[in-house]
């Protein structure tokens, strides 16, 4: 009888340190939007305000490693759907549940007479990111964290896109978009103007700005790279970097752009001017989708500059980050020194509190989730 031969072990997923330390740079965009010095002059100011484009990476980052990973692996059945839904939730849930009930309870206790009910629903569409389909209720909690809801959205449906991709191409892909973009198209013009929905699918503005069904252009142009990318052959070309440098170019203009638009921006709402709106969602990311693609194929000093070890680890850590910039630390500090003042050291401060985070709450609630819901092998 033949020997039995080893388990092969699963092949090692590819890793991009540039990747990620975009990610850590697109953070501290963020950041600089949300919080920058008071006496930050007026032609800066007007530059930083159009980082909302950087939603956009975010977005397109997330299609691309989520496509990475399993374009070639993916099946209709129970137990693939289990494995998938408890790595995510272990993923993203945790700190975001922690975080965000600690925010909920600052603003929400004590309960006034009365209001039990009505508290109760906010902190339950709060929690279940559900609120981010509201134009007015998708700031209650953690405000930044109505992406979430975009990227939960997108979680979900990406197994049938990359069905679709895989069985009927570039067509599949384009439907699956259109189709996503129609049920939202229909469910504004149903909801907008009906007070007793509470801006759920309230304005066409909230949905291009801030919903799944208006930005699934991004989502779908990273699973694009993604598929474009599996399969080439080599993994750099040498000589001039064109896509990264093309890409930078059309980024640099499309600023130029933004600023002279300089697009009213809508609390509820977000950008008011369509041309804006255009830019953000669909010329951005075709430029940046270019960017990842350079950072992929072509040696840098952008590429050599991204993955740098300190870049590299700070976009490990940038959710933990991302979800900490706004909430009881931000709070604190604005009560403790003002708002907009020593931005240098609240970034320093919430840079270590995330380090934090992530090493005691988010890696460690993520193994405990996963020991306690799959076995070990089906952890990544």
């Amino acid at each position: 009888m033949s020997p039995t031969l080893p388990a092969a072990r699963p092949a090692a997923r590819p890793y991009y340190p540039a990747l990620t330390g975009l990610r850590a740079v697109t953070c501290l965009m963020v950041f600089s939007k949300h919080f920058r010095p008071l006496y930050t002059p007026e032609w800066l100011n007007l530059i930083i305000e159009q980082f909302h484009m950087t939603m956009s990476m975010f977005f397109l980052l997330s299609g691309f490693v989520m496509a990475t990973r399993y374009q070639s692996d993916v099946e209709f059945t129970r137990p693939w759907w289990r494995r998938y839904l408890w790595r995510r939730l272990a993923r993203v849930y945790p700190i975001y549940l922690l975080l965000n009930t600690s925010v909920l309870l600052y603003v929400y206790l004590p309960v006034p007479p009365g209001q039990a009910g009505h508290t109760a629903l906010l902190v339950f569409l709060s929690e279940t990111l559900l609120r981010g389909f509201s134009s007015t209720l998708k700031y209650v909690g953690l405000p930044q964290a109505w992406s979430l809801t975009a990227e939960e959205c997108f979680y979900f449906s990406l197994p049938v896109l990359l069905v679709l991709w895989r069985r009927y191409g570039y067509r599949g892909a384009a439907a699956f978009a259109g189709a996503i973009l129609a049920i939202g198209l229909g469910l504004t013009a149903i909801c907008r103007g009906h007070e007793a929905l509470h801006g759920f699918f309230g304005s066409f503005h909230h949905l291009f700005n801030f919903t799944f069904f208006g930005r699934v252009l991004e989502f779908t142009m990273g699973v694009g790279l993604a598929r474009w990318w599996g399969g080439r052959p080599t993994a750099s070309i040498p000589g001039w970097p064109w896509r990264t440098t093309l890409s930078l170019a059309l980024m640099l203009a499309g600023g130029v752009v933004l600023v002279w638009l300089n697009s009213p921006f809508d609390w509820y709402d977000g950008n008011l001017k369509p041309a804006t709106i255009l830019l953000n969602v669909v010329f951005y990311p075709v430029c940046m989708t270019l960017l990842l693609a350079g950072l992929l194929t072509e040696r840098s000093w952008l590429r050599a500059a991204l993955g740098t070890r300190l870049l590299d680890a700070m976009g490990k850590r940038s959710y933990s980050f991302y979800l900490m910039q706004i909430g009881l630390l931000s709070i604190w500090w604005r009560n403790e020194f003002g708002w907009r003042q020593h931005v240098g050291w609240q970034l320093l401060v919430t840079m270590v509190f995330s380090e934090l985070l992530y090493r005691l709450v988010e890696e460690p609630a993520r193994r405990w989730i996963l020991a306690r819901t799959l076995p070990r092998g089906e952890w990544s």
